[in-house]
């Protein structure tokens, strides 16, 4: 039997073949870590996917006045009145109807007598300067075809709806919190116990209240915020009934609560410091260096994208990112109202269809969009948006801007290309070359 002897090469492999089969292991390991390594990398060099990022892509944005907000039965706004030096004027009222429950126990009968009603009004928060007075009206409605349909909120009321001599006056300062007595007389007007057991004979009796405010000269002023449930009316009354032959008094009370209403936004950018006043409203051809948004129905913003037709052309692409960047303009005026996030609506055929997908969860609105503190600017994922766009399916290419709040005044200025650090469009895509 011969035995095989087998001799170590470990000795005899010497340095400059070790060197030269790590170059070669090296540049097969290579090949995979391209990004489009297809078949081991046969494609010619042109036709390879590349990861790439474009910042150059033109965005404009300019600020429009809306002309409609439905606020119909919302479950809080605002009444008051502010004027800001950018922005101008927003005066904020209700316009409601009270109901009573419907029942047939009637108020006790012909002796039943009002002997108080209260207004109750108890916000929950405020906005400005609450050392400001402001007169407050409380007009009666005279036609119930204020509160039909879906009312414009950013619409004056007919003067031929409502009793333009208010039924009662008062001021309003501080915490903005009211029980306010009623005259007599119209609480004695309620008291209809057939209009009890029908509500639609109630308000054909009872139409309704337009509360509002008076201007306040200068700038500054107050806005309260005020929910439905804590603004209603009580009516105090007491009745006779004969008990076991004798003649006997009893109290009680009603409550009245708000059954249908709308609050009304006027705003007047008119008002504004004419140093300080938005300027190029409503003008999409010049570009100024900022652009202002405000909730309530005022200003937003439009963003365009005027190289969008350029990318078509250049399509097929996959996106992978597209981030907008929004600077925040600091402002003396404007920093009590620092808006914590944007939210940014589209349109199609001419009809709004809400807040971007990028934005929406499954609970809600999600967080992108928010205030970047340590860059003083706003930042917003629209990488869906932004492939709908690429591929056409919207007949509007805008986005538009507002902020997200419905509890207090929010005023916005932001920057945009014409900024010292304009608002960009930040892309990451791949293509075929």
């Amino acid at each position: 039997m011969t035995t095989l002897k087998f001799q170590r090469v470990r000795n005899n492999f010497s340095w400059p073949f070790r060197f030269l089969f790590l170059i070669l292991a090296s540049s097969l390991t290579s090949c995979y870590n391209e990004p489009g390594f297809l078949g081991n990398n046969l494609l010619p060099d042109d036709d390879i996917f590349q990861v790439r990022v474009d910042s150059t892509f033109k965005v404009s944005a300019s600020t429009l006045t809306k002309d409609s907000l439905n606020t119909l039965n919302s479950s809080s706004g605002l009444v008051g009145y502010i004027n800001n030096e950018i922005f101008g004027s927003t005066k904020a009222s209700i316009i409601c109807r009270y109901l009573p429950v419907e029942s047939t126990e009637g108020y006790g009968g012909s002796t039943a007598t009002a002997d108080s009603i209260f207004f109750y009004f108890t916000p929950s928060g405020f906005y400005g300067d609450t050392t400001t007075e402001l007169n407050l009206h409380i007009h009666e409605i005279t036609d119930t075809s204020i509160l039909w349909g879906y009312p414009n909120a950013l619409s004056p009321i007919d003067n031929n709806l409502y009793n333009p001599t208010p039924l009662i006056s008062t001021t309003l300062n501080g915490n903005g919190q009211l029980k306010l007595s009623l005259p007599l007389t119209f609480g004695q007007s309620l008291m209809d116990s057939l209009a009890l057991t029908d509500s639609k004979l109630f308000y054909s009796k009872y139409k309704g209240f337009y509360i509002t405010v008076d201007d306040v000269a200068g700038f500054g002023g107050v806005t309260y915020n005020i929910s439905y449930s804590n603004m209603y009316l009580k009516l105090y009354y007491h009745y006779n009934k004969e008990v076991d032959g004798k003649d006997s008094t009893f109290t009680s009370s009603k409550i009245f609560s708000l059954n249908r209403w709308y609050f009304q936004y006027l705003h007047d950018p008119s008002k504004a410091d004419p140093a300080k006043k938005i300027q190029h409203l409503n003008d999409t051809i010049t570009e100024d260096t900022l652009f202002y948004i405000q909730n309530f129905g005022g200003v937003y913003g439009k963003i365009k994208f005027p190289d969008l037709e350029q990318w078509r052309d250049s399509m097929p692409m996959v996106v992978h990112r597209a981030e907008l960047l929004i600077g925040n303009e600091n402002s003396i005026s404007a920093t009590d109202s620092l808006i914590n996030q944007l939210l940014f609506y589209y349109r199609d055929n001419n009809e709004w269809n809400g807040v971007i997908v990028d934005q929406q969860s499954s609970s809600g609105i999600n967080t992108n969009g928010s205030y970047q503190n340590h860059t003083n600017s706003y930042k917003v994922d629209i990488t869906y948006h932004f492939q709908k766009l690429l591929k056409g399916e919207y007949s509007d290419n805008s986005l538009y801007v507002f902020p997200y709040s419905s509890t207090n005044i929010k005023y916005g200025l932001l920057k945009t290309s014409n900024s010292s650090t304009p608002i960009k469009l930040i892309i990451t895509y791949s293509k075929l070359k």
